[in-house]
């Protein structure tokens, strides 16, 4: 990820109030509160609250509705000059925001890049290196107290910076922690996601401490032969669209969801609170899916000044085989407001479809074109990422939501 050049003609647009209605453009920019499958505008009323061993079970219609909430842009992220900052890849794993209302990116370069309050450009921090404060494999970034870190799966380890952002020396991810690929801090312990591969057998799973206790969830899948084809082979691969385990948490809980299913379970700490769920009619994947991923084939990159390595996708689904059932979930994202934000379609697609659930775990309506939430401020701003046109980059905008 890197920024890119400016283009001053985009200095100073804004919009003003976006209704649920509106588009931003057919590329991607769009901003549609506009639901993909049931166009239904009423707010859903079809609840089933129930218990079991102490667990909320919250049970929403399948009926998609639009979410009644309207959005004003605040403004993007800007650079020290006043122009916004353009970004290659921006995901929620790689958004923090502080408790001063800071917010800091992890790029490509690889470095981390801080916004203050109003947005603007305030420092880079950390670059390419093996030595502390430096990175090799940025997945991530998190805080565990006032300590920022940046979890390196090259290094193996968090590289850290203290509270006036020196570095500090890194601390190695050994034992249950040395495959966790996600982790998130809590009081008193922390969540990690951990992948373990066995006899073409791969399983995932969350755990809320490192003491070798039983996950909170799990998923496995059968890992494929080798996909080999004219320009490589790559041995191992899980079948396109195994379950996996998309996570988030914020503060003191944790939001997971099982895939294929729609059931997304909170979390406080090692304890269950809630499952939230959505009764959505599954569906085997196509090789329309597949051609949606991979329009053009599945590239690979094979260094050493090689050519890409590109796989037609007919022989992608056919040597890598494809799972059982359809995801109904591919990313989850629980803000500081008790929200929850579980994105319906791949990353790579768009528009994206988001359902919404209000603290209570209550489904309240769907966006179509805005994607996940980044991250939330300390004023209740929300941050999302949206396609610039102009430049085939990203932009970060601010947004301020009225429900």
């Amino acid at each position: 990820m890197k920024k890119l050049k400016s283009y001053r003609g985009a200095r100073g647009q804004r919009q003003a109030v976006w209704k649920l209605s509106m588009i931003w453009s057919a590329v991607g920019v769009a901003l549609v509160f506009a639901v993909a499958c049931r166009g239904n505008s009423t707010a859903a009323t079809d609840v089933v609250r129930t218990d079991s061993a102490g667990v909320r079970l919250i049970t929403s219609g399948a009926r998609d509705t639009v979410l009644p909430w309207t959005f004003k842009e605040i403004d993007v992220f800007r650079d020290s000059l006043g122009e916004p900052w353009r970004f290659t890849d921006v995901v929620p794993s790689r958004v923090l925001a502080d408790r001063a209302g800071r917010t800091y990116v992890v790029t490509r370069e690889p470095s981390i890049v801080r916004f203050d309050r109003a947005g603007r450009f305030d420092r880079t921090i950390g670059q390419r290196g093996s030595g502390p404060g430096e990175f090799e494999l940025p997945l991530s970034i998190g805080s565990q107290g006032d300590t920022i870190f940046v979890n390196d799966a090259a290094k193996q380890a968090l590289v850290r910076f203290l509270p006036d952002l020196t570095p500090t020396s890194d601390r190695r991810l050994e034992g249950a922690l040395a495959s966790a690929d996600l982790l998130f801090f809590r009081t008193g312990g922390l969540w990690f996601r951990q992948r373990d591969v066995s006899d073409s057998i791969r399983v995932s799973s969350v755990f809320a401490d490192t003491l070798g206790g039983a996950p909170l969830k799990s998923v496995r899948d059968q890992l494929s032969d080798a996909l080999a084809s004219s320009c490589t082979k790559v041995a191992g691969l899980p079948p396109i669209f195994a379950p996996q385990l998309p996570m988030h948490a914020s503060d003191a809980r944790l939001l997971v969801n099982v895939q294929p299913v729609y059931e997304l379970w909170l979390y406080e700490g090692p304890r269950a609170l809630a499952s939230i769920r959505r009764p959505l009619t599954p569906r085997a994947p196509s090789e329309a899916d597949v051609r949606a991923l991979y329009p053009n084939g599945m590239k690979f990159a094979l260094g050493g000044g090689q050519p890409d390595c590109t796989i037609p996708v007919e022989e992608v689904g056919a040597t890598q085989g494809l799972a059982p059932t359809y995801p109904l979930v591919f990313a989850v994202v629980l803000l500081p407001d008790g929200t929850s934000w579980a994105l319906r379609t791949p990353a790579e697609l768009k528009p994206a479809v988001v359902d919404v659930f209000n603290s209570e775990g209550v489904y309240v309506g769907s966006t179509t074109g805005m994607g996940l939430p980044l991250a939330m401020l300390p004023n209740g701003e929300l941050l999302f990422a949206r396609d610039d046109e102009l430049t085939g980059s990203i932009l970060i905008v601010r947004m301020k939501g009225t429900r």
